[in-house]
């Protein structure tokens, strides 16, 4: 599948992410940069690439999980600034130094930036991963927070935490954690399907970016912060107790929520998001999404009452409008605004397609997550390195775009299709993942085929 000098490859990638010269210093400068290359547009600090790789590597490398816990508080939110979408206890969503040849030269954005709403509850479960597998004791770790205060990994924990429930308290949308720009020329999907249109009702209409909405993924990134929060303050309680109770409620409440109001018994998939309309009510986002896969990853399909909606959402992920030569889709090649090419209506992007394989194995699907794993890993070959995303083409083929297409849509300036990142550090980061299971998953492919 991946010729001998792959490893080698991912580990120079690896180290060039890391700012290392050897693969066992990784975390030793700081969190892993989101994209390969000097020259390259995400050769810098995005906070939700680098929670998720940190998660790929935790087992293999710790201290890049540390340090990535570490500089994100850091660099958390302490005030509220509407130019960088900043608020008390929100983790950022992208740095850049003043002299980053990238940065917006319109100076329209405050760096950090912060318009990003599923960075705080995944920069929370990393924590709570970190914590349970290596001690307690990081929520201890001391540090120098950007307003000059001293404070703890705790501090940076009640503080995030902080910032969801404010979310949730906010009746714009209905108790969810919600997506809502404070900052006119700010991103206007602030998930990682980021882009200009990737959120849209089944008619093709782009939601109204002055109205709030609830992404479907990140109400399962929430249900996950929030008993990991309680799990962590129970296992570790400090000198401010914390009604751990409260949070557990919380999140059994979200849970109820979601699955009352996100599921489309028709679509057999949840909604991509509840969209709130000029009335106060909420709106489903009826379009099949890989978005919604990302709930298997989660607790939040846990129990007998979540059975029949997880069963018919794995079956949904894997139906051929979904899955592509690469690995699930952003978007169904049924979805209004499906193009094969485009950044989040159409394409596969291997961090995406890993998730799902991670929930997909959470549930027993072992054949299914290696096929994805083996459609990812054939991807990279196919093309070389470790692209950010392959072009989702109907006919399974694997391939990536080679030209960049912009064109007037709803009335604005948009980008429809450009080539991938050359070497993305989620996707090399998901290949060390799969490739560190090989052992495991050749013995379980041995058990298959005995079966069959």
């Amino acid at each position: 599948m991946l010729g001998v000098n792959v490893p080698d490859e991912l580990a120079l990638v690896l180290c060039e992410l890391g700012g290392v010269e050897q693969l066992s210093a990784l975390g030793s400068s700081g969190p892993l940069l989101a994209s390969a290359g000097s020259k390259s547009l995400y050769h810098c600090l995005f906070g939700r690439d680098s929670i998720r790789m940190a998660a790929d590597l935790v087992d293999d490398f710790p201290a890049v999980a540390r340090a990535t816990l570490i500089e994100l508080a850091r660099l958390q939110g302490v005030t509220v600034n509407p130019r960088g979408e900043e608020e008390p206890g929100r983790i950022l969503h992208e740095f850049r130094h003043p002299d980053d040849p990238h940065a917006p030269a319109t100076g329209q954005w405050d760096f950090p930036y912060y318009g990003a709403v599923d960075t705080t509850p995944q920069w929370i479960t990393l924590l709570h991963a970190y914590g349970l597998r290596y001690g307690l004791d990081i929520l201890d770790e001391e540090l120098t927070n950007r307003a000059g205060w001293r404070i703890t990994l705790r501090d940076s924990l009640l503080s995030a935490l902080g910032w969801i429930v404010g979310r949730m308290d906010d009746p714009v949308c209905g108790g969810y954690v919600y997506v809502r720009r404070s900052n006119e020329f700010g991103i206007v999907n602030q998930v990682w399907e980021d882009s200009l249109d990737s959120h849209y009702h089944e008619d093709g209409t782009a939601l109204d970016p002055c109205r709030p909405y609830a992404p479907v993924a990140v109400q399962g990134y929430t249900y996950d912060a929030l008993l990991g929060a309680a799990e962590l303050l129970d296992q570790a309680p400090g000198p401010l107790l914390v009604a751990t109770a409260t949070l557990r409620a919380r999140a059994a409440r979200l849970r109820w929520r979601v699955l009352r109001d996100f599921w489309q018994p028709d679509l057999g998939t949840f909604a991509m998001a509840m969209a709130a309309e000029d009335d106060g009510s909420l709106r489903p986002v009826r379009v099949a999404a890989s978005s919604a896969g990302h709930l298997l990853a989660s607790r939040l399909l846990e129990g007998a009452d979540a059975a029949p909606k997880r069963v018919r959402l794995i079956n949904r992920m894997l139906q051929p409008d979904m899955l592509s030569g690469a690995g699930i889709r952003t978007k169904s090649t049924g979805a209004a605004r499906f193009r094969a090419g485009s950044y989040h209506n159409g394409s596969s992007w291997p961090m995406d397609s890993g998730v799902i394989a991670d929930g997909l194995r959470r549930w027993g699907y072992h054949a299914e997550a290696w096929d994805l794993d083996r459609r990812i890993l054939a991807g990279c070959a196919a093309i070389g390195g470790f692209p950010e995303f392959f072009r989702g083409e109907p006919d399974g083929t694997l391939c990536v775009n080679s030209d960049i297409l912009d064109a007037i849509v709803d009335g604005v300036p948009n980008r429809l299709e450009q080539p991938p990142q050359a070497n993305q550090g989620w996707t090399a980061t998901r290949v060390w993942r799969i490739l560190r299971r090989d052992d495991a998953l050749a013995a379980e492919v041995q058990r298959w085929q005995a079966a069959a």
